[in-house]
């Protein structure tokens, strides 16, 4: 029992890394940038409040558990801009490779059942996965329009570039839909996007380490 909790204290001192993952969004006040744990927790509120109003018998326990751990790898991987296809393809292997380091901290049957979740978020074999992936998605986009396109103008993402990111996702939930229409209807209203003259998003500005996922 010594060993086993010890390695489950060590996985959690580690994880409290996320704390200093920096994304490139910015929280609402435009003071600093939002760290993987801030869009972890606003991720699961997102969860816990559109879950029941999908029509489909999600199980949301399952879903809050993916959430929670879907971006710990970043802790050891980084993290790519996510316009950017090739960069992302090759980030794979290094992410599962970050995976396998991060969770085979823990006793095996911890490990095996953490790493599972990841995985099954990143295949997206599942209904809890898909709505999960989505609000990854969903959540970003929604600090963009919170924060006042602050990331979006800084980036050169037009309305178009972000649409397209998202074109996967936004559909895959009724409900989702709706509320990317919503939020980007109030980013058309209040002009949050870089003009279109900028065209292509900038891949320069930002620190390496620094995660440039944010929508």
């Amino acid at each position: 029992m010594t060993e086993r909790l010890d390695r489950i204290i060590e996985f959690l001192e580690v994880g409290d890394g996320l704390k200093a993952v920096e994304r490139a969004g910015y929280l609402s006040d435009g003071s600093r940038h939002e760290t993987d744990s801030d869009h972890t927790w606003h991720m699961a509120l997102f969860a816990l409040l559109l879950a029941g109003e999908t029509g489909v018998d999600l199980d949301l326990g399952r879903v809050l558990s993916m959430v929670l751990i879907h971006d710990m790898v970043e802790i050891f991987a980084g993290d790519v801009v996510v316009y950017d296809v090739a960069a992302r393809e090759a980030a794979k292997e290094r992410e599962r490779e970050a995976a396998e380091r991060l969770y085979g901290i823990l006793p095996g049957d911890l490990r095996d059942h953490l790493q599972g979740l990841w995985e099954e978020f990143e295949e997206r074999k599942t209904q809890e996965a898909q709505f999960a992936r989505a609000l990854d998605r969903l959540q970003a986009f929604a600090q963009n329009v919170i924060a006042g396109g602050k990331s979006w103008r800084e980036r050169g993402i037009t309305r178009e570039v972000s649409a397209e990111v998202n074109r996967e996702v936004r559909d895959s939930f009724p409900v989702l839909t709706a509320a990317f229409e919503t939020l980007q209807q109030r980013a058309d209203r209040q002009q949050l996007w870089a003009a279109p003259a900028t065209g292509t998003p900038k891949q320069q500005g930002l620190p390496p380490d620094r995660d440039q996922s944010t929508l």
